[in-house]
């Protein structure tokens, strides 16, 4: 990587990181271009070289954990059982990621809501992500069972999102225990075919 290219990734990725940091304090439907230019210590311009616009920025980060994410899915279609116990260290797994990408998933949630870019790219990736399970599917019989598999697996998805999102971004941990216990179920009923 030459120096200019290292320079540029850095610029891109300074950008991303303010721009969310914007979305989480501000929200992200309150933040403009310029002001994300602004905290990035650029001009407007230069944030356009990289970025026409938000659903821009977010899908960038998204891309970025888009490996972490699927990695997750593989770990739970490697899993040899598929039981509400087996599943408890896996939903652990899923909790310490979305805590960790706090930021990412509140801005990704904020930005689908407004921007259709940025909810078609978050169904792609839940799209490819069940198209990439192997386990799920091993025992169907006909292409019909298989694309309702699927439909299951992208619905318990959808859930699990929307559960963590209020248990660890909203913060509303009151029976935490009992959602994950019913999430642990639910999964294990997907596997039971």
């Amino acid at each position: 990587m030459t120096a200019r290219t290292a320079k540029s990734a850095a610029t891109r990725q300074r950008i991303v990181d303010e721009a969310l940091r914007l979305f989480r304090e501000q929200g992200y439907e309150q933040t403009s271009m310029a002001q994300i230019a602004s905290v990035a210590g650029g001009s407007r311009a230069n944030l356009y070289l990289y970025f026409n616009g938000k659903p821009q920025i977010i899908m960038a980060r998204m891309r970025e954990i888009e490996t972490e994410v699927a990695q997750l899915y593989a770990v739970l279609d490697r899993l040899a059982d598929h039981t509400p116990d087996t599943l408890q260290p896996w939903l652990e797994a899923a909790r310490r990621m979305w805590l960790q990408y706090a930021t990412e998933f509140e801005a990704i949630n904020q930005a689908m809501a407004t921007d259709p870019a940025v909810l078609d790219e978050w169904l792609g990736l839940v799209a490819r992500i069940c198209a990439d399970q192997t386990s799920l599917y091993r025992d169907c019989r006909t292409e019909d069972e298989r694309q309702d598999r699927e439909a299951h697996m992208a619905t318990l998805m959808s859930s699990l999102e929307r559960n963590f999102y209020f248990l660890y971004i909203r913060g509303h941990q009151e029976r935490e225990d009992r959602v994950l216990a019913a999430l642990a179920r639910q999964w294990a009923q997907l596997y039971s075919g």
